[in-house]
C-alpha cells in the first residue's frame, strides 16, 4: 500500500521506493495518493502553502529518501518539494489535484534564486528544486539547472564530494537529470559511488543508496 495517512515522508519514500524499482503504479491508486498529498497544502508546518509533514513526520523525525536528516525550514521545503513532484507525476490529470498543485507551486516561478542561479538557498533545498522542476513544465528548466550545475560543480572538494551538497541525495537527484552536466557530476562522484557498493550494509536507508548507485553505474560512461 503507498499511501499512509499518517505520514508524509512514508507516503513519498513507498513512492519513491516504486518508481526505483521501475514498477508503475495503477492511475485511480496515484489519483487517491495525489489528492491526500495536496489536501496537506497549508497544514501547519507547510512551506509557502505545499504540502506539510505530518505531526508523526515532525516527532519521528524528517529524512530524505537516501537518508539524510532535516531540519528546520529545509524540512518544510524539501518535503514540499518532493510531495509537490509526486503529486505532479501521480495527478497532473486529475483536475482536483492540478489546481492545487498550481497554487500550491505559483511562488516557484518567481524564486529569484533560482531563477538567476539555477540554484535555491542551500545545496539541499537545490537538490529538492531540480528534483521537482525537471519533472514538470517549468520554464527554461534546463538553462536554469545547467546553471545551478556549475554552481555545484564550482563546490566540489577533489575527493569525489561538494561542499553544501549531501552527497547520496545528490547522486540520486543527479541521476534523474537527463543532462550532460549532472552525468560530468557522476562521473565526478564515480570513486566514491564504486567503494560505497563494496561496502554493503542492511539498513533500509543504505539498500536504497545501493539501488541508486547501481543503476548509476551501469548507465554511466
Amino acid at each position: 500500500m503507498i499511501l499512509d495517512t499518517t505520514s508524509l515522508t512514508k507516503t513519498i519514500d513507498n513512492i519513491n521506493t516504486i518508481f526505483l524499482s521501475g514498477a508503475e503504479i495503477a492511475p485511480a491508486e496515484g489519483f487517491e495518493v495525489a489528492r491526500w498529498i495536496v489536501s496537506r497544502q497549508g497544514e501547519k508546518g507547510s512551506y509557502r502553502g505545499m504540502p506539510a509533514p505530518t505531526p508523526v513526520d515532525f516527532e519521528q523525525g524528517i529524512r530524505v529518501f537516501t537518508g539524510e536528516r532535516l531540519v528546520s525550514a529545509s524540512a518544510r521545503h524539501i518535503m514540499g518539494q518532493e510531495a509537490a513532484r509526486a503529486a505532479w507525476l501521480l495527478g497532473r490529470n486529475d483536475v482536483e489535484v492540478r489546481r492545487a498543485y498550481d497554487q500550491a507551486t505559483a511562488w516557484m516561478h518567481a524564486a529569484s534564486d533560482f531563477l538567476e542561479q539555477g540554484t535555491f538557498c542551500c545545496g539541499r533545498c537545490s537538490l529538492a528544486f531540480w528534483r521537482h522542476t525537471w519533472v514538470t513544465k517549468f520554464d527554461h528548466k534546463e538553462a536554469h539547472l545547467v546553471k545551478g550545475l556549475q554552481v555545484m560543480k564550482d563546490l566540489r572538494l577533489g575527493d569525489g564530494k561538494w561542499r553544501n551538497f549531501p552527497f547520496f541525495y545528490a547522486v540520486y537527484t543527479l541521476s534523474e537529470l537527463d543532462l550532460d552536466a549532472a552525468r560530468e557530476e557522476l562521473r565526478y562522484a564515480r570513486p566514491i559511488m564504486e567503494r560505497y557498493v563494496r561496502n554493503i550494509r542492511m539498513d533500509v536507508y543504505s539498500k536504497r543508496k545501493v539501488t541508486i548507485i547501481t543503476k548509476i553505474l551501469e548507465n554511466l560512461n
